[in-house]
């Protein structure tokens, strides 16, 4: 972790100029000019270095052109594994705008490739097919000062001539999402989830599991009074033996839910029993997925295409989108069965996260198999009947996207759209990735200008609290796959496993509140605690925020400011009581320089948040859990510790 350990011979002007250069996002990366880098002066690693251009023609028969690189060449991207590192410097750590030039005239779908930044991965890069230099844009997480940054070989073979780096808009940095549902009559359950949601948003992140899909039935079948759960707890076993906590959201599929042959419902499942019985006995959050299958011309039913399974269906899209079609019929009857389900979903005072037809940029699913028109026809189909006919108010839409250059065609619409999710499957070579990929989560947040909450909707491994906080990559929640993408010690190691679970940052199912009384407004004094029954309730703290002097929630250098106005006096200022309140950091009965150089000192990171606010701070923030102001605090025994405000300084 990084720590600022340097004195301070003005407190109050020290605080101003660190919360400056740690402000986020990032300032200029030169005063004046716009610097541009070469990769051909960067490290290259198994990669080709060309001085000169020349034109060609690819196997596609088509001409391209890769002369009039700018500086003294290019580089080009072979293998798998190959590379080159550029080293850059910052005024101001943030998030920068990163404008590469390139060349890729290899492939008429795509190359991807991995960025690392400080040796930590953050994504991924896709370079569409080209015929001369064009420039594509990725956001990356830069530090103060040195920085270096690399484009590995994933999926090769690109030409690379140059990049520049600009501040990104700060509208991407300020994770304010909409306050509003897409479906106006979303019932009270929902909006309260909803705004549950946007309060943890930025400041934790949920834990999530996918339970195994399709469920056995051998224990409820043997006995219908065990629960419906009891067949599908092999990772939320796992879970408890390694961490000694419960994830706080399940992933459950409507994997087995569309009709047969003969109009009958293929296998029952309970599917939607178990989301019943995950919110209402149990006390968490349900994420739904819908492995949607239909049939193929051969007889048998599927999701996957062709060319990406065996058992795959040859069922058109198009077709199912164009009323008076056989498929139509079929899709009209599947939705049906779907809406009976939240239905009961609904009866039962149940609201969910459903995330239709995801991964459809990979077009290995017949949803995603004929391009984005057909794909945002029949999303928009579907939120239309289960929304307006069929009169649902219970369901949050996801949508699963991605950040390539052609990801805005499949975006349905921010009508019909609440969260946007993103399915992260990075681990590769038998090296475990804790990466946060920060890159891939503020290009999803600046796809919806910041307008919709960004989920990891699906993941192998889970990111480390480390890189979570250190790269400030607010992901909602996290969700790993089942089985081996959970328990694999290269996906997720159980050191890792248990420190993101135990810490303070990540919120685990006895830690969610009463969703049903959480306040509409999602105030940040909004704390869960747990009965010695199990049951989970919510309870208020009036709680100082010390340090808060202004009352917005967040302790930064504004309330440094208005404090020393205060002290000295300047009519033209006000402080509301709670203000005042908030400004005794000392515990002393008086507002005074004390003050401020507590809060000066905090924010030059020489004072842990358990010393602003001394013993009172410790009693209600270590006991309850503050929205605004957070202790991450690692397994006991580590010596390590990070203080953080809304991912406002690096740690």
């Amino acid at each position: 972790m990084r720590k600022q350990k340097r004195q301070l011979s003005v407190l109050l002007a020290s605080a101003v100029a660190m919360t400056t250069l740690l402000s986020f996002p990032g300032g200029a990366v030169s005063s004046d000019t716009l610097t541009t880098y070469e990769f051909e002066q960067g490290v290259i690693d198994r990669a080709k270095q060309y001085d000169a251009g020349w034109t060609d023609t690819n196997d596609a028969g088509d001409t391209y052109d890769c002369t009039y690189p700018t500086g003294s060449g290019f580089v080009y991207l072979t293998d798998k594994g190959s590379s080159v590192t550029c080293t850059v410097e910052v005024e101001k750590a943030g998030l920068y705008n990163m404008n590469i030039r390139y060349l890729q005239p290899n492939d008429t779908n795509k190359k991807v490739q991995y960025l690392n930044i400080n040796g930590s991965n953050q994504g991924e890069v896709t370079f569409p097919y080209n015929l001369k230099w064009s420039e594509i844009t990725t956001l990356v997480t830069l530090r103060e000062g040195s920085n270096s940054i690399e484009l590995k070989g994933y999926w090769g073979y690109t030409y690379l001539d140059s990049f520049t780096l600009t501040p990104a808009d700060e509208s991407i940095s300020q994770l304010s999402p909409t306050d509003s549902l897409s479906n106006p009559h979303a019932n009270n359950t929902t909006k309260r989830l909803y705004a549950y949601l946007r309060s943890v948003y930025g400041n934790h992140i949920l834990s999530g599991q996918q339970e195994m899909c399709g469920s056995h039935n051998y224990n409820y079948n043997a006995d219908p009074t065990s629960g419906f759960i009891k067949d599908n707890e092999a990772e939320f076993t796992y879970i408890q033996e390694q961490t000694g906590k419960q994830p706080a959201i399940r992933g459950i599929d409507f994997l087995t839910y569309h009709l047969d042959e003969n109009g009958e419902l293929s296998y029952q499942d309970y599917a939607a029993e178990r989301a019943i019985e995950w919110t209402n006995k149990y006390g968490g959050i349900a994420t739904i997925s819908w492995h949607w299958s239909v049939p193929s011309s051969t007889g048998n039913y599927a999701f996957y295409v062709e060319s990406a399974n065996a058992n795959y269906t040859d069922f058109s899209i198009s077709k199912a989108v164009t009323e008076g079609t056989k498929e139509h019929e079929i899709i009209m009857k599947d939705i049906e069965l779907v809406a009976s389900k939240f239905q009961m979903l609904e009866d039962a005072d149940v609201s969910v996260i459903f995330r239709p037809l995801h991964e459809a940029e990979g077009a290995w699913f017949w949803w995603g198999a004929e391009g984005p028109e057909p794909c945002v026809k029949l999303y928009r189909l579907l939120y239309d009947q289960l929304t307006n006919v069929y009169g649902l108010d219970n369901i949050i839409w996801e949508w699963t996207g991605s950040t390539t250059p052609n990801s805005a065609a499949w975006y349905p619409g921010d009508d019909v759209v609440d969260l946007i999710g993103y399915d992260k499957y990075n681990v590769s070579d038998g090296i475990p990735n804790p990466s946060a990929i920060a890159s891939t989560f503020y290009g999803l947040v600046a796809s919806t200008n910041g307008q919709k909450m960004v989920a990891m909707s699906e993941n192998d491994a889970i990111p480390s609290l480390e890189n979570l906080v250190n790269d400030r990559a607010a992901w909602l929640y996290f969700c790993p796959w089942y089985g081996y993408f959970l328990t694999g010690e290269v996906n997720n190691p159980v050191d890792l496993l248990n420190e993101i679970y135990n810490s303070e940052y990540c919120i685990t199912l006895d830690e969610l509140p009463d969703i049903r009384s959480f306040p509409l407004d999602a105030p940040s004094t909004t704390a869960a605690s747990t009965t010695g029954s199990g049951t989970v309730t919510t309870t208020a703290t009036t709680a100082s925020l010390y340090g808060d002097v202004n009352t917005d929630g967040i302790v930064d250098i504004a309330d440094t400011v208005l404090l020393a106005r205060y002290i000295a006096q300047d009519n033209a200022v006000k402080v509301s009581e709670a203000g005042l309140q908030n400004a005794d950091c000392v515990l002393d009965g008086n507002i005074d320089a004390s003050d401020l150089t507590a809060i000066a000192r905090y924010l030059a990171h020489l004072m842990d948040a358990d010393q602003l606010g001394d013993q009172a701070i410790k009693e209600t923030r270590n006991s309850e859990r503050s929205s605004s102001f957070l202790t991450y605090q690692y397994p006991s025994g580590s010596a390590t510790r990070i203080t953080c405000i809304r991912f406002g300084f690096l740690c």
